[in-house]
């Protein structure tokens, strides 16, 4: 029956395995599943203090709902949790992460950086993307695993955007680095976020002597102590990272020319885009949505639905010329240049899209007048 409550009564049980870390906030542990061989880390909510229990409760139950909205590679994942509200505890059941920390494992392997760099920055893009500002960036809270994946960890400070009311929460931390100039007017945000990104690689850089590094001149502009200065967001960053991958990727004359087909096709469909939207930068999400699109119209000579193939790349509103001719063919060809190529080429076909993209005018909606017609 509809809105019947379902018990789950058996229970599940752990071997305990070792003590990992015990912090002001509770304590984390290592525990088994011997049914199917599987090891996990169990994050216990238990204040050191008893008056603080029931004040942060709240913030734990925040950090779980955090957890569940994100999905990435480069992210810890959570895969169940236990609240015991009457008691103002509960447990958060996550990804076992088998290595070391961002700093070691870069004492390690040196030749990793210019990797590790990139996969940091995807896992704060997959943040941003959510708007979730993890605002307790450390090496402690960044970990590499034996097959060296980023992982970033501890959300327990992290919380949506637009949090005016809590900004003292953010710069209150015991922040390893010199904060920005952020901290004189009050903000925190991913451009922020971006400075302490850049201090953690700076920091370990600069104790390693590292040579090898191929975004010297990126890092020096995250890390600059004026907002206005630095870069504006990881997304952008990530765009940079692109750009300067480009000269090493070769293309052949047919790969370029439907690339240039379909880009002329796309960029005239927009007539503009509102200032606030973005572009889809999940490759997948964009492949699985251009295959949609060519299946709709496969039986005719041109697209059904030009909103459908511009809404493959952009998340938010847009005007579009609904008359525009595309051509299933030009479609279809694109589709399987994209998704049969390596990530690096993928990533570098989408960035030469979005550069297109940059060139439609931008709209604020915030300007219109309110007059129906």
């Amino acid at each position: 029956m509809k809105g019947k409550l379902i018990q789950f009564l058996r229970t599940k049980d752990f071997k305990f395995i070792e003590e990992i870390g015990q912090g002001g906030t509770g304590r984390t542990v290592l525990l088994e599943d011997e049914i199917i061989n599987e090891r996990f880390v169990c994050k216990k909510y238990s204040p050191f203090y008893d008056e603080h229990k029931k004040l942060f409760f709240t913030n734990f139950k925040d950090e779980i709902k955090l957890l569940h909205l994100l999905y990435h590679q480069n992210i810890v994942r959570v895969f169940n949790y236990y609240l015991y509200p009457e008691e103002y505890t509960g447990y958060i059941l996550m990804e076992f992460v088998k290595g070391q920390n961002i700093a070691s494992f870069l004492k390690d392997n040196p030749d990793k950086i210019n990797d590790i760099f990139k996969q940091t920055v995807d896992g704060f893009i997959h943040l941003e993307s959510a708007k979730i500002l993890h605002r307790d960036i450390r090496p402690d809270n960044i970990l590499v695993s034996e097959t060296g994946i980023v992982k970033i960890i501890d959300f327990g400070f992290s919380k949506k955007i637009d949090f005016e009311s809590d900004f003292d929460k953010s710069i209150s931390l015991n922040w390893r680095y010199t904060p920005p100039n952020d901290f004189n007017e009050k903000i925190y945000d991913f451009r922020t976020e971006l400075y302490f990104v850049g201090k953690l690689f700076e920091e370990i850089i600069i104790e390693n002597d590292f040579q090898n590094f191929a975004y010297k001149e990126l890092l020096k502009n995250m890390v600059d102590i004026d907002y206005n200065s630095r870069v504006s967001s990881f997304f952008d960053l990530n765009r940079r990272i692109i750009t300067e991958l480009t000269p090493e990727i070769i293309f052949s004359k047919e790969e370029k020319k439907i690339y240039q087909l379909f880009a002329d096709d796309l960029q005239s469909i927009y007539s503009n885009i509102d200032l606030d939207s973005e572009y889809v930068s999940d490759v997948q999400k964009i492949i699985k949505g251009i295959q949609e699109v060519h299946k709709n119209s496969i039986l005719e000579e041109n697209l059904q639905s030009q909103s459908a193939l511009a809404r493959c790349f952009i998340k938010g509103n847009f005007r579009y010329y609904p008359h525009r001719e595309i051509k299933v063919d030009t479609v279809y060809d694109f589709s399987k240049f994209i998704s049969s190529a390596s990530k690096e080429r993928q990533k570098v076909i989408l960035n030469n899209l979005w550069q297109r993209l940059d060139n439609i005018d931008r709209f604020d909606p915030n300007e219109q007048d309110d007059l129906p017609f």
